[in-house]
């Protein structure tokens, strides 16, 4: 594509009246952050689980049900924070272009 066609950075003067200006990134997509941070909170409470000390009070699987609850809070937590600083990241990435709309809108 020629570079007249989509500007990276758009002049004022190349801006009509229905255009819009807006930031372009690859913005990640924050369920599948949450989703892996709680299997992995999960598999690591199955590991401590049943890799240590059997209890006299509890059997193995309620101790894996107690501790997954927890690890599964702070992995979620975790990829919370992993998303931010991705965000942030790909959002220092942005390029400003220029919305043209494709038509009036139909829905009358």
């Amino acid at each position: 594509m020629e570079s007249s066609q989509h500007p990276s950075t758009p002049n004022p003067a190349s801006k009509k009246s229905g255009d819009v200006e807006v930031l372009v990134y690859a913005a990640p997509k924050f369920w599948p952050f949450m989703g892996i941070g709680a299997l992995l909170g999960v598999i690591i409470a199955f590991i401590s689980a049943y890799s240590g000390e059997e209890s006299a009070d509890f059997t193995r699987a309620a101790v894996a049900g107690f501790l997954s609850v927890g690890f599964a809070f702070v992995g979620v937590t975790l990829a919370c924070i992993a998303f931010l600083i991705v965000d942030r990241i790909t959002r220092k990435k942005a390029r400003r272009a220029l919305a043209v709309p494709m038509g009036a809108a139909e829905h009358q």
